[in-house]
Order: C-alpha cells, then sequence, then structure tokens
C-alpha cells in the first residue's frame, strides 16, 4: 500500500469519525480518542498486497444514501487492490464450530502492534486500524475481548447484537461502540456487510469466542 494511498483512506476514515461524533447520543469520548489516534498514524512501509476471495466476492461498488459511508466505500474500493487481506481462519482456524464463518469473512490490519505488523501500513501501541468484509447469511458468533472497539457500517446492513440487548438492524454509516469484554455478534442476511472498526484501547489483548 503506498503512502498516499493510505492516507487517503485514513483521511476519509477520520472524516466518518468526526461526523458520526456530531450525531446526536454518539459516544463522544471514545469517536474523540478514535479521531485522535487514527491522525496521529504515520506510514510505516510498504505493505505487500494479497488478496482474497471474500473480497473479491464481496466487496464490491454499491449504492450507499450516507455521504460520509459511501465516500468511505469508493476510498476502500480503491485502494483493496494495494491491501492486504486476511482470512478469517487467521484467528479462528482451530475454533470448532467456525468453519462457515472463517470461509466468508476477510479483513485487512492497517494499524496495530509491532509484533501483528504483517501487512500493516502503521505500526502503532494505541490503536487497531481494520477494514472487514462479512459475506451473506453469515453469522460472526459471541466474541469479546477487553480492547473498547468502534465499529462503523461502510455498506450493507446486518444485524448486532450487543450484550443481552437484543438484536439490532445497523446501516451505513451508524457507529456501534462495543466496551471492554462487552460480547457481541453480527449477522448478515441477503447482502454483505463491510465496515470500519478501531480499536482505541488495550490493542495487545487477545480476542476470544464466548461459548454458551
Amino acid at each position: 500500500m503506498t503512502a498516499a494511498s493510505y492516507q487517503a483512506l485514513t483521511d476519509i476514515a477520520t472524516i466518518a469519525w468526526r461526523a458520526a461524533a456530531a450525531q446526536p447520543f454518539a459516544p463522544r469520548t471514545e469517536l474523540d480518542r478514535a479521531v485522535t489516534l487514527l491522525s496521529g498514524l504515520s506510514f510505516a512501509g510498504q505493505a505487500s498486497p494479497r488478496s482474497h476471495g471474500v473480497v473479491e466476492r464481496h466487496l464490491r461498488p454499491r449504492a450507499v444514501r450516507h455521504r460520509h459511508a459511501g465516500a468511505l466505500l469508493d476510498t476502500l474500493l480503491e485502494t483493496a487492490p494495494t491491501i492486504d487481506w486476511i482470512g478469517g481462519d487467521s484467528g479462528y482456524g482451530s475454533e470448532p464450530g467456525m468453519e462457515a464463518f472463517c470461509a466468508n469473512y476477510a479483513f485487512c490490519a492497517l494499524a496495530g502492534p509491532a509484533r501483528w505488523a504483517t501487512g500493516c501500513s502503521a505500526v502503532s501501541d494505541e490503536v487497531g486500524f481494520n477494514f472487514t468484509v462479512q459475506g451473506p447469511n453469515v453469522t460472526y458468533p459471541d466474541h469479546a475481548h477487553k480492547a473498547i472497539e468502534l465499529y462503523y457500517v461502510v455498506s450493507g446492513k446486518a444485524l448486532w447484537k450487543r450484550g443481552d440487548e437484543p438484536w439490532v438492524e445497523r446501516y451505513p454509516g451508524e457507529v456501534i461502540l462495543h466496551t471492554a469484554g462487552m460480547r457481541h455478534a453480527m449477522k448478515t442476511a441477503d447482502e454483505p456487510l463491510v465496515a470500519m472498526a478501531v480499536w482505541i484501547s488495550d490493542i495487545q489483548a487477545p480476542l476470544v469466542v464466548v461459548r454458551a
């Protein structure tokens, strides 16, 4: 990924977070921290691009009514061929019952800790900056982590579950906050979900699947 393409994607992501923070009832403290951390990232080298079948099938141009989400999707589409995409099996390959999810999920880590920085464009101990692609009719089952996490829906609608709350349908431009240790899950129907995820604390903490 080139410095210019990384900067373009980071810039539009930061604009999207700022716009989200201005909305009523938005988690402003967490969004302001995300903006600060993203704005402080610096390009750390040339990542080796790697494609993935899930991205090839499901990261496509779509009509997105939300202005900032649509701009973010356009920029992600432009830069996708220069990004190192990773399959869900990299984190869940040894987990029983995760086969369908692993086969239909991919992500890219544009910033993260040095020890996980293979393919990362920026090394940071404070923020994890990712984009995810989840195929249709796929459930990302209950999981949790110590990190405080913000999700931003880029394209596609999906059902979201946080803790004991009911499933809620989320749309492009919406922000979902997962507090430290909060169990959460995502479920798609007939369209794929493209999302941006940012960890703003404890980014080296592990992620675990929550079994009933």
